[in-house]
C-alpha cells in the first residue's frame, strides 16, 4: 500500500511539472511569479492532500483513476495560479470521486496580481452603524468614503466592496449587499455552509471574485492563467446551480485524458423567474350569473397557447348569452381579487 501510494504522489509530481515545463518553454509561454518554486508548492500540497479531512486522498486516487486525474487538475491550477497552500492560498476537497482547489482570500488577491493590467486588490467589510458614502464617475460606480467604527465590527454585515487597482493608477470598485452575497453562498456546492463561518474573509472573497471577472474575461494576459483562476472559482459551485455573473463557464482541464472523460458541460447561467401565482379559477355553474362572470374572468385571463377543449368553450358562450338575457334584474357579477404574488429579485450573484 505504502508504494502505491508513494508511486502515485511521484507520478504526479512528475506530471505537473513536466507540463510545466513544457508550458514556460513555448513562445510567450506561462511566466510564474518571482521567487515561486513549483517543487515546494507542490510538496505542500501533497502534504495538505494526505492530512485532508476526508482522509488520504492520495491514497484513494492510487485506486481511482478519474481522482487522480482531478487531482492532477487541480495541481496545475495552483501552480500556472502560482499560488502554495503553504501560506494558506489554496486548501482542497474532496467532491465524491473527484478533488477539488479552491483558493482562499489570500489566494485570490495572489492570483489577480498575476494579472499584468492589475497592480494591487483589497476588499472592505462595512457593517451595521458605519458609515458609507458611494457616488458615480463616469458612469461607474465609487466609494467615496468610508468610516468603520470599533462597535460595528461585532454587528451584522451590510455590504461589502472591493477595489482593484489597476496598473495605469485608475481604480475599479465593486459592491456588494450581504443579502446578495448570501444568495450566492445558497449557489454553493456547501450551500454556504463554510461560507457563514468566517463570513468576513468569505464575503470579501466573494465580492473580489465578482470584481475581477469584467478584467479576467477582457484580459490580454495568458490563457492559461485566466483559465486557471475561472477554473478555480468555478469549482466552488455547482454545474448545474451556478450563480449569474459570477462564475464564468469551466474551461477545458489543462491536462487528463481527453480522450477517455467525458466533457464538462457549460454551467447553467439560467435564474429563477419571477412568476405569479396563478389565479384560481371559480368553480363554473351555468345557472347563475356569478359562475358566468367567473368564466368571462377565465377567458380574459387565458394566456397566449392555452388550449381548451370545443366542449368547454361552448359552455362559456352559452353562459355569456344567458348573462346578456339576464342584464338588468338586479344582480351583479361578483367579482374576485387577484392575488398579488411576492417578488423575489433574481439577484443571484459570485463563483466570482
Amino acid at each position: 500500500m505504502a508504494n502505491e501510494v508513494a508511486a502515485t504522489q511521484r507520478s504526479l509530481d512528475a506530471d505537473v511539472q513536466d507540463s510545466i515545463n513544457q508550458m514556460m518553454n513555448q513562445e510567450n509561454g506561462l511566466k510564474l511569479p518571482a521567487n515561486y518554486a513549483v517543487g515546494n508548492a507542490l510538496k505542500s500540497a501533497f502534504f495538505a492532500l494526505k492530512g485532508n479531512n476526508d482522509g488520504d486522498l492520495i491514497q484513494v486516487a492510487a485506486h481511482m483513476p478519474e481522482m487522480k486525474t482531478s487531482i492532477a487538475n487541480a495541481l496545475m491550477d495552483m501552480v500556472v495560479q502560482g499560488l502554495t497552500p503553504a501560506k494558506t492560498q489554496v486548501y482542497f476537497i474532496r467532491y465524491d470521486n473527484q478533488v477539488k482547489m479552491q483558493r482562499s482570500y489570500f489566494g485570490t488577491q495572489a492570483a489577480l496580481k498575476r494579472l499584468s493590467e492589475v497592480h494591487d486588490c483589497w476588499a472592505n467589510v462595512v457593517h451595521e452603524g458605519d458609515g458609507l458614502e458611494i457616488g458615480a464617475e463616469d458612469d461607474r460606480l465609487v466609494v467615496r468614503d468610508w468610516k468603520p467604527t470599533l462597535e460595528g465590527l461585532d454587528k451584522e454585515i451590510k455590504y461589502v466592496y472591493a477595489v482593484i487597482e489597476m496598473a495605469d493608477g485608475t481604480h475599479q470598485h465593486t459592491i456588494m449587499t450581504f443579502k446578495q452575497i448570501k444568495n450566492s453562498w445558497s449557489q454553493t456546492r456547501s450551500k454556504g455552509a463554510v461560507q457563514n463561518k468566517f463570513s468576513d474573509e468569505m464575503a470579501k472573497r466573494t465580492v473580489l471574485n465578482r470584481a475581477a471577472k469584467n478584467i479576467l474575461n477582457t484580459s490580454d494576459d495568458s490563457d492559461l492563467v485566466v483559465g486557471a483562476i475561472n477554473n478555480t472559482t468555478s469549482n466552488e459551485y455547482d454545474d448545474d446551480q451556478a450563480a449569474k455573473d459570477v462564475t464564468p463557464k469551466k474551461v477545458t482541464d489543462l491536462i487528463g485524458n481527453a480522450d477517455t472523460e467525458e466533457p464538462t458541460p457549460p454551467e447553467s447561467t439560467e435564474q429563477t423567474e419571477t412568476v405569479e401565482p396563478a389565479e384560481q379559477e371559480e368553480p363554473v355553474d351555468t345557472n347563475t350569473d356569478e359562475s358566468s362572470s367567473g368564466e368571462i374572468r377565465s377567458i380574459e385571463n387565458m394566456k397566449p397557447g392555452e388550449k381548451q377543449d370545443k366542449d368547454t368553450v361552448n359552455d362559456i358562450l352559452d353562459g355569456l348569452e344567458e348573462s346578456e338575457n339576464h342584464k338588468g334584474d338586479g344582480d351583479d357579477a361578483s367579482s374576485t381579487e387577484e392575488g398579488q404574488g411576492e417578488l423575489f429579485p433574481p439577484d443571484v450573484h459570485s463563483k466570482f
